[in-house]
């Protein structure tokens, strides 16, 4: 029997009714069988990155979530976008997991990027460059863009075309081999 593997679902938004969250729920739902999505858990009580507090006394929070990332075999980073950038929730995850330096748990990691929203070009490339700059790999087809028209005003979770990209992508990303460190 195949090993099953974990792809850990980053969302860019701490908004319980937010369209991207319900994406990640979407992503569990549609992973191809013997794939977990997890969603990351505490996000919102991780402090904004600051070196001072990091090191050996790190925030139990950022320690968790660093943790988190490191037994993932990929991550499904789900970028809202947010004044046509990556969310200051996502890079914050980004700032933590890429410390201390030389130490990142984004360190060839296979990495997806999706999201719901208007102009997501710029917060993709914004996503795709922090993560590639803190060691993450982002393969080729890893990143879907779904647009909030193509919704009519449902939840992502109601679409099949919707189910069919992210399991597509989670495919990608897992297809993708870990780079070495």
């Amino acid at each position: 029997m195949a090993e099953s593997k974990k792809v850990l679902a980053i969302v860019g938004s701490l908004r319980k009714g937010s369209l991207n969250r319900e994406l990640a729920v979407a992503a569990q739902a549609a992973a191809p069988a013997g794939v977990e999505v997890a969603i990351a858990e505490g996000i919102a009580d991780v402090p904004f990155y600051n070196e001072d507090i990091d090191g050996a006394e790190a925030p139990a929070a950022a320690v968790a979530l660093r943790e988190q990332i490191a037994s993932a075999d990929a991550l499904l980073f789900v970028a809202p976008p947010n004044n046509g950038t990556i969310s200051a929730v996502q890079k914050n995850v980004i700032d933590w997991a890429s410390r201390p330096y030389g130490e990142s748990s984004l360190t060839g990691k296979p990495s997806a990027i999706v999201g719901i929203g208007h102009r997501l070009d710029t917060t993709f490339g914004d996503a795709e460059r922090a993560i590639t700059i803190a060691g993450g790999v982002v393969p080729q087809g890893a990143v879907a863009e779904f647009t909030v028209a193509s919704l009519e005003g449902k939840s992502p979770r109601e679409h099949a075309a919707v189910a069919d990209g992210l399991r597509s992508v989670i495919g990608n990303v897992l297809a993708a081999e870990p780079a070495q460190a």
